[in-house]
């Protein structure tokens, strides 16, 4: 049974961006990526992660109650 498994959606500039090394590197894209994602991932499992700072959204003038 095939597995479905989530593909986020990559900026474009972050697109370009792994393209261009991959081309550097002379391997594709995706091999770039995953072995950045997995380095990143272990450095940040080994230092202590700094706090996530949350983005609250402006108050909306003209809100109006549910009817």
């Amino acid at each position: 049974m095939p597995r479905t498994l989530y593909s986020p959606r990559l900026s474009d500039d972050v697109v370009r961006a792994l393209y261009q090394e991959g081309q550097r590197r002379r391997l594709p894209m995706t091999r770039v990526a995953d072995e950045l994602l997995r380095q990143s991932l272990a450095d940040s499992s080994r230092e202590p992660s700094p706090p996530l700072k949350v983005q609250e959204a402006p108050p909306e003038s003209n809100k109006r109650g549910a009817y």
